[in-house]
């Protein structure tokens, strides 16, 4: 049987985790994951709430959450959710993780301006408009969308515009189909750190910049001349440790 959620539902479990049972607006945290919940409700009490787990019921609308005005951190993953919404309020989240639900759209996110990181991996994602909105999330950072179902080019064109540090697409057709995939992602997203499931080290960041400038020959010109700049620095590195163990030795 589901978790009931109610006032005093609620208490209970607060006591139980050794929260704040009788003064809900001061607790931070609220540990709601794999409880079998159909609908969020009787959450108003909990102004203070900055980060709240809901991983893991059988949530299909996202409600309720009108007060919990402070939300940084919201997790929603492995539930049923098929549209993005009810986030309205949420001004102050940065964190939300809706990973491997219904989802085959992504809205409702213009009204979170501090949205950092948003993992939307698993769910049924796949053509340009399905991403369009994320043009509106203006200080993204972190986006996971991996495992989903985009097979579009032009939904690759509109992800390639986002500030990203971080961007996950594997598991999507499109990858597989982009002659050039990595390179082209990297040369159009400057400040990205990693992809997928490597980092974006400063070496393959200057190759992919000379292959778009020059193609396979600049950029085996490229390699070459970072394989003597590698060099060049291991003997330094060696003349510099033969040098202190003169001075040791003496």
């Amino acid at each position: 049987m589901g978790f009931d959620m109610n006032p005093q539902s609620l208490k209970k479990l607060c006591r139980e985790l050794k929260l704040y049972s009788s003064a809900p607006e001061l607790n931070d945290v609220l540990y709601l994951q794999q409880k079998g919940i159909v609908k969020l409700k009787h959450l108003d009490a909990y102004t203070g709430l900055k980060s709240l787990h809901l991983e893991c019921n059988a949530i299909s609308d996202i409600e309720g959450l009108d007060d919990c005005v402070n939300i940084s951190c919201l997790y929603l993953n492995q539930n049923i959710i098929e549209d993005i919404k009810g986030l309205e309020n949420l001004k102050l989240l940065e964190t939300i993780n809706l990973a491997d639900n219904q989802i085959r759209r992504i809205q409702g996110l213009a009204g979170c301006p501090l949205l950092r990181q948003l993992n939307v991996s698993g769910n049924y994602i796949r053509t340009e408009d399905d991403v369009s909105h994320l043009l509106e999330c203006k200080n993204l950072l972190s986006l996971d969308i991996s495992n989903n179902k985009i097979d579009d080019e032009d939904a690759l064109k509109i992800i390639k515009k986002l500030s990203l540090s971080l961007l996950r697409m594997n598991g999507n057709p499109v990858v597989s189909k982009t002659r050039y995939y990595r390179k082209s992602i990297i040369n159009s997203i400057p400040m990205l750190n990693y992809l997928d499931d490597s980092p974006v080290f400063a070496k393959e960041r200057r190759l992919a910049e000379a292959w778009e400038k020059g193609g396979i020959e600049a950029e085996k010109d490229m390699r070459e001349t970072i394989k003597k700049e590698e060099a060049l620095e291991r003997e330094s590195h060696r003349k510099g440790d033969c040098f202190i163990q003169m001075h040791v030795s003496k």
